[in-house]
């Protein structure tokens, strides 16, 4: 058998020798730049932007530290922590020490990031859960009819709409109705509008049951059309007009779950937000969390 001591026992002295080499000061600044500088002369141009990359990424993770953790370094600049962090150690030790910090970094962001993910699909399906209720009030018929609120008053359209309550609940209290007014050409918004109360306390919409909405077109819808003088009511095809009429409702109140207000949000800002949270990641895990993937920029 080939005796391999000798080998092992080089092997053991290079490593000795290497961590052995220059070691950077941290007591003070002009400390530091003398050590930095003899440490550099035993480095060759590659090795001295990565001890560049390392001393920045150094600071950062300095300030990260105090950020964390700011009774520890209280009183400390960050100039001050940075140089405890790197004080004696050799080239090779900085190296690894900024990589790690790098490694850690991108594994603390995958976890929160993943957290995020976590929170947004629990959030989406509580938005889900709560735009299924609202959306059982369903809009069934909308219409613009003729008609006027005295009755020596010109007549001018009234906007119709037709709420079934399709769930297993009675529709008592207060309610909401958003209606949107946008145009068919252009898809702009023309004018928006909140309308609702509160029912009397003897009132109730119940399952199967309709509620009728009957008010003056919003101002601004009628408006953008010249055309009503003309028109033949009812209408149901809003196209002459260019107009595009939706119409939802955004609050309702049932005994069971009291009040339900929709959510400024819905299910497409959650996918959206999620994917691009999923993509994050995809990125994040790609790092090899080294030196070389970083560029050096001017100060």
């Amino acid at each position: 058998m080939r005796n391999t001591y000798p080998t092992f026992v080089l092997s053991i002295c290079i490593l000795i020798l290497s961590s052995c080499g220059p070691t950077i000061s941290g007591k003070d600044e002009a400390a530091f730049k003398t050590s930095k500088a003899k440490m550099e002369e035993k480095l060759d141009k590659e090795e001295k932007k990565n001890l560049e990359k390392a001393l920045r990424i150094i600071v950062v993770k300095a300030m990260k530290e105090k950020w964390d953790f700011p009774e520890k370094y209280e009183g400390k600049s960050f100039d001050q922590i940075s140089m405890g962090m790197i004080d004696g150690k050799s080239y090779s030790a900085i190296i690894s020490y900024a990589e790690e910090f790098l490694a850690a970094d991108r594994d603390e962001k995958i976890v929160k990031k993943t957290a995020e993910i976590d929170s947004l699909k629990k959030d989406k399906l509580q938005a889900s859960k709560i735009e299924k209720q609202l959306d059982a009030f369903k809009l069934t018929k909308i219409s613009i009819s003729e008609d006027q609120f005295f009755s020596d008053d010109p007549k001018s359209p009234y906007l119709d709409l037709v709420f079934k309550n399709t769930s297993k609940e009675d529709i008592i209290g207060e309610y909401m109705f958003n209606i949107e007014v946008y145009s068919k050409k252009t898809g702009e918004k023309i004018t928006a509008q909140g309308s609702g109360g509160t029912f009397n306390d003897d009132f109730a919409i119940k399952p199967n049951e309709s509620y009728d909405y009957h008010q003056p077109l919003l101002y601004d819808a009628v408006m953008h059309s010249n055309l009503w003088k003309t028109a033949k009511y009812p209408i149901t095809d809003f196209s002459p007009h260019d107009l595009v009429i939706k119409a939802y409702a955004s609050k309702i109140t049932t005994k069971k779950d009291g009040i339900i207000t929709r959510p400024k949000t819905d299910a497409a800002y959650f996918d959206s937000e999620i994917k691009k949270l999923n993509e994050e990641i995809a990125s994040l895990k790609e790092r090899k969390a080294t030196l070389d993937e970083l560029e050096l920029t001017d100060n």
